[in-house]
């Protein structure tokens, strides 16, 4: 998906700090303003919510590696014309290699019991959203979601 960036709104741009209830609070504040401006439904409440929980939490877990004095940047846009939310989430850690999209759907097994504790985040992430990509890194990812 091609976004044109010259249209975009920033709604949100900070570094949070890596504690699990601030990253609750900035997540519900975050929807509240969405819910707002955007008049979004519960569906895509959910869907978001859902996107940047898990986002946060594998920022907190696997980059910063629960350590408080590392910060997490979240940044939050709308391209007004096409209604595309922005997110990206970049964390402190060293990076990893990310998969690609059908190793994702590999390690499920095609059956969502048997799939590894471990990419279970990242999938639920690309189901839900348009487009998922990392940096080279592997220590940032944007996605998109048409709203």
């Amino acid at each position: 998906m091609k976004v044109d960036y010259s249209r975009e709104q920033k709604i949100y741009g900070e570094d949070i700090s890596s504690d699990a209830y601030e990253v609750c609070r900035e997540v519900k504040n975050i929807l509240d303003i969405l819910r707002m401006k955007y008049s979004l439904d519960s569906e895509q409440c959910f869907d978001i919510k859902v996107i940047l929980c898990e986002l946060l939490q594998n920022a907190i877990k696997h980059g910063n590696d629960f350590d408080l004095n590392k910060k997490i940047h979240l940044d939050l846009w709308v391209n007004e014309e096409t209604k595309v939310l922005g997110i990206t989430v970049k964390d402190q850690g060293c990076g990893f290699d990310p998969p690609a999209k059908k190793d994702l759907y590999y390690s499920i097994d095609r059956d969502p019991v048997n799939m590894d504790e471990s990419g279970r985040g990242l999938f639920i992430v690309s189901e839900l959203c348009d487009c998922m990509e990392f940096n080279t890194t592997g220590n940032a990812v944007t996605v998109l979601k048409k709203l």
